[in-house]
């Protein structure tokens, strides 16, 4: 693999995570650089078939808010390769122990963040089903019969009591899931208030909680 290839990959993948398009990267290194550049040079770019200037590196960096190492950094999964530079080739670990001589530590922390990074936007879609389905529940009860399956939940029929509790169930699952419970319960136990108040939503729940 060549060096601009690398640097073009990084490119693409922290424009992705950065919601940028082409276009507008080409735009703000308009702010570090005598001229904005293309959409087709940012492509070209991110394809590897640019060799980058020093000063392109810094802008690209800048605008990306990323470290300017992080550009140059192999993959982990391809550090058994060797690197093309413009003149031989260089192995990829000390490619990377050039560029970024991080400790384990620092390593850990920033893979962590780029996993954070790409499961955000997946619990951000599973909380919003939460609460929509929260409000299908709500829809379940008349004002009336959930004062009266609250004041006199025995008396009560029995699919609103399984109703008035599936909304509860879903409401403390789904505090716990942003981080507003009062006290944080087993993750296992969470999962399961879920499903049963799917469950009881669908009417497919059976006599079993199992």
């Amino acid at each position: 693999m060549r060096l601009e290839e690398i640097i073009g990959a990084h490119i693409a993948d922290r424009r992705a995570d950065e919601g940028m398009s082409q276009a507008e990267l080409g735009e703000a290194l308009g702010q570090h650089l005598e001229k904005p550049w293309s959409r087709q040079a940012v492509h070209a770019a991110e394809k590897g078939k640019r060799a980058f200037t020093a000063a392109e590196l810094v802008a690209i960096a800048l605008a990306l808010d990323v470290e300017l190492s992080e550009l140059m950094e192999p993959p982990l999964k391809q550090r058994h390769e060797d690197v093309e530079l413009q003149r031989g080739t260089i192995s990829a670990r000390k490619l990377a122990a050039v560029v970024a001589p991080e400790t384990p530590e620092q390593w850990e922390r920033r893979a962590d963040l780029k996993t954070l990074r790409q499961i955000s936007p997946m619990l951000t879609g599973v909380i919003q089903t939460l609460k929509i389905l929260n409000i299908s529940l709500g829809g379940l009860l008349t004002t009336e019969e959930e004062q009266e399956a609250r004041e006199n939940p025995e008396g009560a029929q029995q699919w609103a009591q399984e109703a008035l509790a599936a909304r509860a169930t879903l409401t403390a699952a789904l505090a716990d899931m942003v981080g507003q419970s009062v006290q944080s319960e087993d993750r296992k136990a969470a999962i399961k208030r879920v499903e049963k108040a799917l469950a009881v939503a669908t009417g497919t729940e059976g006599g079993s909680d199992s």
